[in-house]
């Protein structure tokens, strides 16, 4: 006998709801492809938000042919009014007005850039090709740059009162800053010279310019909310705040050179 069931939430795991009768029966357990393009319908339908949309992308992992058995599926929705993020796992949908999209385009360059420059169309086509050539400014990558400086001297704050306590280890707080600003930066310059973003590249990258993976686990730990530990040799973390200085001075000269 076969029977069809979707898995629901049990505390931190996921389970299958099966009749009283099956209690202490063996049960043979089949993971089916998702179906993306009807169960993102079929939300957008369940929402009241199918009439608005304009087009509808697959982005992130999936988008890459990066996806793990835990990866969300992220859409993107562009719509005639709504602006709202809808979580019903796995799938994370991100639905934003035509107009809120253009303003973010010249406001603000990230996620929507590079969320653009992936996207794999489900419905519209057409419409998406109208922004693939957006391009980075200075207005788009101001608070991206700024902030990236902000969190650059806090860190070196911290550093220095490990160094009068003799530490030679920072914490994962620290590693999760480091790696986002890092990704930023990385995903900036791979726009920059007209190439695409790979967690596997990125990965390469961080080991490249730390040494290790340690500040990539720290930032995986601290985003999944697990318990925090002193494993970034400090050493590392001068490494890379040493880089993120000098990409953003590179980028801020690659700016004004070309007038953006």
């Amino acid at each position: 006998m076969q029977l069809i069931k979707r898995t629901i939430k049990v505390g931190n795991s996921a389970g299958v709801l099966l009749p009283k009768q099956y209690l202490n029966s063996q049960v043979k357990i089949t993971l089916e492809p998702l179906n993306i393009e009807r169960d993102v319908i079929d939300i957008l339908i369940k929402k009241k938000l199918l009439k608005e949309v304009i087009g509808v992308y697959l982005v992130g992992s999936y988008a890459r042919g990066e996806q793990t058995i835990e990866s969300d599926v992220d859409i993107l929705v562009i719509t005639t009014h709504t602006d709202k993020t809808i979580n019903k796992e796995p799938y994370d949908l991100t639905c934003v007005s035509k107009k809120e999209l253009e303003r973010q385009l010249k406001q603000n360059a990230l996620p929507m850039i590079p969320m653009i420059k992936e996207a794999k169309p489900i419905i519209n086509k057409e419409l998406i090709k109208q922004y693939i050539h957006s391009p980075l400014t200075k207005k788009n990558l101001k608070w991206h740059l700024d902030t990236t400086l902000s969190v650059i001297q806090f860190i070196e704050e911290d550093q220095k009162i490990a160094s009068k306590l003799k530490e030679t280890k920072t914490s994962d707080r620290i590693a999760y800053s480091l790696i986002l600003r890092l990704r930023t930066m990385h995903i900036i310059d791979r726009l920059r010279k007209n190439k695409s973003y790979t967690k596997k590249e990125f990965l390469k990258f961080v080991r490249k310019i730390s040494g290790s993976l340690e500040a990539y686990q720290g930032y995986v730990r601290s985003k999944s909310k697990k318990k925090s530990k002193k494993t970034l040799p400090i050493n590392e973390a001068k490494k890379i705040v040493q880089y993120l200085k000098k990409e953003v001075t590179s980028i801020r000269k690659w700016l004004k050179e070309k007038k953006g």
